[in-house]
């Protein structure tokens, strides 16, 4: 899949829905079951990353766990369809554009360089339908009222761009059908799964999310039962922590033995230069009431406890104004199991989450467990090992080193948040 398509798909499938229960009145009834069988299962993980297959390849716990999570997936989306959310207007445009999009990947796909450019021409002779007129303009209004603070005045540039790939796509798809790609059971088994994707997405969003909120009694029994979580403990093993500091300790070996901060840790706690206005208030200011060489008192923040160590201080010009600015270190602290992939949370926060990853947990399988006659998926199921160039070429490595195989992604699409420097803002 090219850049484009994925940019494409990714702009016909990403809208974001608002979030609220919807009650409907439709009940509507299931659909035929849902039986995925080895062989069905082989050609889905195809579309799978060089690298995922690689590892599902070799690996039988991967291959369950992809299993798994495909029938939570579409046992979710069942839930959906009975909740009638596939049959709401912008839902179900949402559904058609998948599968224009599947369709006609399959069909560029298929034909390779024969697949051919879109024109100007063939852009214009396709929106002169005032069917497919409508249809781009429905799905640029899908688009603004879900995102009502992103998507607004869209640049010329970008209209044509957007018109041009919805051509594409809607021409590509009828080709494909006149070639009866659509037949195809890998192509119907891909209009499922981006289907089921989006419906359970959403049902997510508007029913479970607001099942699994924590109250505040749940996660104060949550931390009852895991004192690690205690604050006071962690308070007692930084002030532990700080008396070795100021005994004269080295405070780089401190850091990297007892904090938790991901970004400054491995370094010996050093944060580089910063000036007012990027650190939390209560660093921030310890920090700048320090002077070089001086080790603050225990300072307390969202994030846990900070043993800080100012290194030096100047002031420099900016904008025409003076600006002072320190270079420090610091130990962090907390309560719980170190975040390698952000910064720290609150004890009560972490508790929260904990409690919340449990709560959806046990619905999804309760979800699932109900669903078990309707969606079937088979666990057992081969998957062909891509060839060595493949993985060389996604990973831009010289011929003839083949890498080792990460961890296959998982089937639900996953965002990556960037992490930010913990202890700032």
């Amino acid at each position: 899949m090219n850049s484009t398509t994925k940019a494409w798909i990714a702009a016909g499938v990403g809208i974001v829905f608002s979030i609220g229960l919807i009650v409907w009145q439709v009940k509507a009834s299931h659909a035929a079951p849902i039986n995925l069988s080895s062989d069905d299962m082989t050609r889905l993980v195809t579309d799978e990353s060089p690298q995922a297959r690689a590892r599902l390849a070799t690996d039988d716990k991967a291959r369950k766990d992809y299993a798994e999570n495909l029938r939570e997936i579409l046992s979710v989306a069942e839930e959906a369809r009975a909740k009638g959310i596939p049959y709401r207007p912008e839902v179900k445009r949402q559904m058609d554009l998948i599968r224009t999009i599947v369709i006609s990947r399959s069909y560029d796909k298929a034909a390779g360089p024969n697949a051919g450019q879109i024109t100007d021409a063939d852009v214009e002779a396709l929106f002169k339908d005032p069917a497919q007129e409508e249809r781009l303009q429905m799905f640029l209004k899908d688009a603004q009222d879900a995102n009502p603070g992103v998507v607004q005045q869209i640049p010329e540039e970008q209209m044509k761009e957007i018109r041009r790939q919805m051509a594409k796509a809607v021409i590509g798809e009828r080709k494909g059908i006149e070639q009866g790609l659509d037949k195809h059971r890998d192509v119907e088994l891909n209009i499922m799964l981006q289907q089921a994707r989006v419906i359970s997405s959403i049902y997510v969003n508007e029913v479970l999310i607001p099942q699994t909120k924590a109250s505040d009694a749940e996660v104060s029994a949550y931390i009852a039962k895991h004192p690690e979580l205690d604050d006071k403990q962690t308070r007692a093993k930084a002030e532990e922590v700080l008396k070795r500091a100021r005994a004269g300790e080295d405070f780089a070996a401190l850091a990297k033995e007892f904090s938790i901060d991901p970004g400054s840790k491995d370094k010996g706690g050093d944060l580089g230069w910063f000036g007012r206005g990027q650190m939390v208030p209560e660093f921030e200011k310890a920090a700048f009431a320090l002077q070089p060489g001086q080790i603050s008192d225990l300072v307390e923040s969202s994030f846990g406890f900070h043993i800080i160590k100012l290194e030096e201080k100047k002031t420099e010009t900016k904008d025409g104004k003076p600006e002072e600015q320190v270079h420090a270190r610091h130990i962090l602290i907390a309560a719980g199991a170190p975040n390698p992939f952000g910064p720290p949370k609150a004890p009560k926060d972490q508790a929260r989450e904990a409690v919340e990853q449990e709560k959806g947990k046990a619905i999804i399988e309760e979800i699932v467990k109900r669903q078990s006659d309707h969606v079937t998926v088979a666990d057992n199921f081969s998957v062909p090992m891509p060839p060595p160039q493949q993985l060389q070429q996604q990973q831009g490595l010289p011929p003839g080193m083949v890498p080792e195989a990460p961890p296959t992604s998982s089937p639900a699409p996953k965002g990556k948040a960037p992490v930010p420097k913990p202890g700032k803002k």
